[in-house]
C-alpha cells in the first residue's frame, strides 16, 4: 500500500515536471529578448491600398515634420513599454516555474497545498505567460494620434497611411575573422541571424586609438554600403584601435540602444591569410577604405 502510494506520488511529480517549461526553453526566451533588445526599430509608412509600398514610397517632403517627430516619440515609448513588458513576463515565467516545483515537491511528500497554489491552475498560468511572451516579440501598428500628411491639393494626391514598427536585427563583427596588421584592419561584418543583406542599407564604422591622450584627434568615421568585409588602411603603427559598427540613422529610426564594438589585437600574418581565405571562400564583397 505504502509502496503503491509512493509510486503514484512519484508518477504525479514526474507528470508535473514533464509539462513544465524546461530550463533550455526559458533560456531560449531570454536569448530572444536579448536579440530583440539589441535590434533597431523603424517606422514603416505604407499607403492603405498599396500593399507593396515601402517606407520611402511616401516622400519625406509630404510629411509634417513636427507631427512626425511626435509620432516617433510615441513609437519609441511603444518599444520601451514592449521591452519592459517582456522583462516582467520573463520574471513571471521563472517565478511561476519555481513555485510549481516547490508545490509539486510538497504534494510528493504528502502535504496539502492551498487552493491558490493549485498545480493545474499554476500550470495553466505558466502556459498563458509563455504564450503572452511569444506575442510580445511581435511588432504591430504604431498607435498614431497625429495627422502626418500636409493637406493634399488637386495636384498632389496622397494616399491614406498606415504606420507599422519594423525590426532590423543587429549588425555585428565576426570576431574570428577580424584581423589587424600594422597599418591595416580587415573587418568582417554580418547581420545577426540573417544570411542575406538588405539592399541600399548603409552602415557606419567608427574607429579610434585606445587610451589616446587626444581622443578627438584619433576618432575616425566612415559610412559605407553594407559589404561583408571592409579594409581600413593608414592606421597608426603600434597603436591598438577600437572599432564600432552600427546602422546609419535615417529619419525613420525610432529606437536603437546597442552597437557592436571590438578591440582586436595585432594578428599574425598566418591568421590574416586564414581570414582572407575564409572571406574568399564565402565570396564576400570587399570595400577598401583608404
Amino acid at each position: 500500500s505504502g509502496f503503491v502510494l509512493n509510486k503514484q506520488k512519484s508518477l504525479l511529480k514526474n507528470d508535473i515536471f514533464s509539462h513544465l517549461l524546461t530550463t533550455d526553453q526559458i533560456r531560449t526566451y531570454f536569448n530572444k529578448q536579448e536579440l530583440f533588445r539589441r535590434s533597431s526599430f523603424y517606422i514603416e509608412i505604407k499607403g492603405k491600398y498599396l500593399e507593396t509600398q515601402t517606407t520611402m514610397s511616401v516622400p519625406v517632403q509630404n510629411l509634417d515634420p513636427q507631427r512626425f517627430m511626435r509620432v516617433k516619440c510615441d513609437a519609441k515609448t511603444q518599444v520601451r513599454v514592449q521591452l519592459a513588458n517582456q522583462t516582467e513576463l520573463l520574471k513571471k515565467l521563472v517565478r511561476s516555474k519555481e513555485e510549481i516545483a516547490v508545490n509539486a515537491d510538497k504534494i510528493h511528500h504528502g502535504y496539502v497545498v492551498r487552493e491558490e497554489d493549485d498545480i493545474d491552475r499554476k500550470m495553466s498560468e505558466l502556459q498563458d505567460t509563455a504564450a503572452e511572451f511569444e506575442n510580445s516579440l511581435l511588432l504591430g501598428p504604431v498607435h498614431n494620434r497625429h495627422k502626418l500628411i500636409f493637406e493634399a491639393t488637386e495636384a498632389v494626391v496622397v494616399p491614406r497611411l498606415t504606420l507599422e514598427l519594423k525590426l532590423k536585427k543587429p549588425v555585428i563583427f565576426a570576431r574570428d575573422l577580424c584581423v589587424v596588421l600594422s597599418k591595416v584592419a580587415y573587418l568582417y561584418c554580418r547581420i545577426e541571424e540573417q544570411e542575406q543583406d538588405e539592399p541600399d542599407e548603409e552602415f557606419q564604422i567608427q574607429y579610434k586609438v585606445q587610451n589616446s591622450e587626444i581622443p578627438d584627434a584619433s576618432n575616425q568615421s566612415i559610412v559605407c554600403a553594407f559589404y561583408r568585409a571592409v579594409i581600413i588602411c593608414n592606421l597608426i603603427p603600434g597603436k591598438l584601435y577600437e572599432f564600432t559598427i552600427n546602422r546609419v540613422n535615417p529619419c525613420y529610426l525610432v529606437y536603437s540602444k546597442w552597437t557592436d564594438t571590438i578591440c582586436p589585437e595585432f594578428s599574425s600574418l598566418q591568421k590574416m591569410l586564414i581570414a582572407l581565405q575564409v572571406l574568399s571562400f564565402k565570396q564576400c564583397r570587399i570595400s577598401p577604405i583608404l
